[in-house]
């Protein structure tokens, strides 16, 4: 069994095309409207080679599976 990991983050906005998002080594830029900056840090074992995005009612959420130790 893999346990994912889930990291959350409230955006200004509804619609993923929104947003531009880009993978920097374990931490995702998230770039949207208004100005919106964030930097979104997963932990060292997230596999970011295997992100699932979402965003439902203004909250972004990315999943990553753990990588095996």
């Amino acid at each position: 069994m893999t346990s994912t990991l889930v990291v959350t983050c409230p955006v200004p906005c509804d619609d993923l095309a929104e947003l531009e998002l880009t993978p920097l080594d374990h931490t995702i830029e998230v770039v949207g409207p208004q100005g919106f900056h964030h930097d979104l840090e997963l932990p060292l074992d997230a596999d970011m080679s295997h992100l699932d995005v979402e965003l439902y009612k203004g909250v972004l959420e990315v999943r990553a599976p753990r990588v095996a130790s």
